[in-house]
């Protein structure tokens, strides 16, 4: 009851009214004794309530400027992956919807799906908050039990939040950014019936033209979901010291042991690389079925190939590139048949893949499996002047034919240990091929004289390219333009300084 010899006015009212107050549904819990709230939240009402104290963000606002910082710099490819992966989600929702209502999906959107990864199910793990503007377990907030019909405590509660009350993110703020994008993204779309120039998504080979009429319809329902429908799980911790947040920070990102990548990626079945291993390589037992260890010893050589060795591998076949991330199912099954023809010509050589594979041929070492998938496709789907498809040909007849000698005792896998003069008198014509600048650590690997072996380095970025042109020089093929550059660019270099001395 109000004391009536001091009755409240309007500006004790202001002084304790909080005009953003909304109100959540929340379960009351206990982590490790200290009291939690579990909320759930759509995307959009996340992002609106949250803050992410790094140093770049506090420094940008002042208003954050004096706030403790308890969170690592963003990293933006990292976010945008996720975005990614949000964004397939949404669009295997809206897909799974439109065909449980009996909807007709056209080939149109079958193949605008098939740009993004496709995995059985995608969902997102909860985040971590901390309520910082709170008394620790938060005794200061108010809530409200929800009963039911017989008045019974079920054990959610309405909480009500005010501005002050802010979700400071101490897991998850690439998540956090990573729905900024999505939602940016799709109402760039829905706005202007175009795929952002540097948006999280685009088409293969999209050049700035308006969507249709169902494209951007179908959008506009994903951009619907989104601000509606999806949620995240939170976990609001409460009152949260500075010191206390940033032990949880380190608790939650540091203390998890690290799985082992070919592990992982035994379990991945969003990356189509990894689907078309399993579903073609292994199925149609082209390959025998990769390690799922990161690590393998040379002399206990099972000659199975390690799960994250195989997916680099085909990613350079593939797109190029050692990262699968750009690979898409429309990719892959594009060049599915160009991908059986390089593994079956690999899988021809003698001594791959068996027991102690790796002391009987130089090609069971992942760096010149790395080399030939690169050659392969540079000679099918690189550039035009690397382009050259009766040399791809050749090259798969060769390695299935024998004509590719792969022995250790063959002594051009020595070659890029030797000296720039002693490979160019011991393989005439070589200096044409292979490029090594002056003061160059290439740490090739080397010659193991006890056991006979031909040994690469582990710098497979800078070796696998040079053993390409090894293989290029003995089928005759043409130098890689960029070499042939090189070598031209270091002649004229050294021409000028003697013309200069």
């Amino acid at each position: 009851m109000n004391n009536p010899s001091h009755p409240q006015t309007l500006a004790d009212l202001a002084g304790a009214l909080d005009s953003q107050t909304r109100t959540y549904v929340a379960l009351v819990g206990e982590n490790l004794g200290s009291l939690t709230l579990k909320l759930s939240l759509s995307l959009r009402q996340f992002i609106d309530i949250s803050w992410v104290a790094n140093r770049t963000n506090n420094a940008a606002n002042a208003q954050f400027a004096d706030e403790a910082v308890a969170q690592r710099s963003l990293i933006p490819g990292h976010a945008k992956a996720l975005a990614q992966y949000t964004l397939m989600g949404l669009v295997n929702a809206q897909l799974r919807e439109m065909k449980s209502g009996g909807a007709q999906i056209s080939p149109a959107l079958e193949k605008l799906a098939s740009y993004l990864p496709s995995g059985p199910y995608a969902a997102l793990q909860p985040i971590v908050c901390n309520i910082r503007q709170c008394r620790f377990g938060g005794g200061d907030i108010a809530i409200d039990p929800i009963k039911d019909r017989n008045d019974t405590q079920t054990g959610v509660y309405r909480v009500s939040l005010g501005q002050k009350h802010l979700l400071y993110v101490v897991d998850g703020q690439h998540r956090r950014e990573g729905f900024d994008y999505v939602l940016e993204f799709l109402k760039d779309v829905t706005r202007t019936y175009k795929y952002p120039k540097k948006g999280i998504f685009a088409p293969p080979h999209y050049s700035d033209e308006l969507i249709s009429e169902s494209e951007h319809d179908f959008w506009q329902k994903i951009l619907e979901a989104a601000l509606i429908k999806s949620t995240v799980a939170v976990e609001v911790h409460l009152g949260l010291s500075a010191e206390q947040e940033q032990q949880m920070f380190v608790d939650l990102n540091a203390r998890a042991k690290p799985l082992q990548v070919s592990f992982v990626n035994s379990f991945d079945h969003s990356d189509p690389l990894n689907k078309y291993i399993n579903e073609v390589l292994v199925r149609e037992e082209i390959i025998q079925h990769p390690s799922d260890a990161d690590q393998s010893d040379w002399h206990h050589d099972t000659g199975q190939l390690k799960r994250k060795d195989l997916l680099q591998i085909c990613s350079l076949l593939f797109n190029g590139k050692t990262s699968s991330s750009l690979v898409t199912p429309a990719l892959v099954s594009e060049r599915a048949e160009f991908g059986r023809k390089f593994w079956k010509s690999i899988a021809a050589v003698p001594g791959f893949g068996t027991k102690g594979a790796r002391s009987v041929t130089v090609l069971q070492q992942t760096v010149v499996q790395k080399a030939i998938a690169k050659l392969a496709y540079d000679l099918g789907y690189g550039t035009k002047t690397v382009q050259n498809h009766q040399h791809l040909a050749d090259l798969f007849t060769a390695i299935a034919a024998g004509r590719l000698d792969f022995n250790h005792t063959n002594e051009i896998w020595q070659a890029l240990f030797m000296t720039k003069s002693a490979r160019a008198e011991k393989f005439p014509g070589i200096e044409n091929y292979v490029f090594v600048p002056e003061g160059t650590n290439l740490d090739a690997g080397n010659w193991d004289e006890a056991n006979k072996w031909v040994r690469f380095g582990s710098r497979h970025n800078d070796v696998y390219p040079r053993i390409g042109d090894l293989i290029r020089y003995q089928l005759g093929f043409s130098p890689r333009p960029t070499v042939a550059n090189a070598i031209a660019d270091a002649d004229e270099f050294e021409h000028k300084q003697n013309s200069f001395n």
